[in-house]
């Protein structure tokens, strides 16, 4: 799946932030800083949305596919290549 080179700059500005915050060696609670980040996001962009509470299991569903489907395909290494810490 080819991303738009928008959609890329935008991801690579998060990551670019998560490398800062994560230069005192706390990578790991930087990471799950990010996916509680994404979660709190979606639900306040679900819900302003008027999204209601019949839909908040297919959108639970929705982002649930779309992160699998990202760590996936960034896994396999389908977006660029992901580089490896040293060491």
């Amino acid at each position: 799946m080819a991303y738009p080179p928008e959609f890329l700059t935008l991801v690579d500005k998060f990551i670019d932030l998560a490398n800062q915050l994560a230069e005192d060696g706390q990578d790991g609670e930087v990471s799950a800083a990010i996916l509680f980040a994404a979660g709190r996001y979606n639900a306040f962009n679900f819900l302003s949305n008027n999204g209601d509470a019949d839909d908040q299991a297919k959108a639970v569903e929705f982002y649930v596919s779309e992160y699998r489907k990202a760590i996936e395909q960034n896994l396999e290494g389908v977006v660029g290549p992901v580089v490896r810490p040293q060491g």
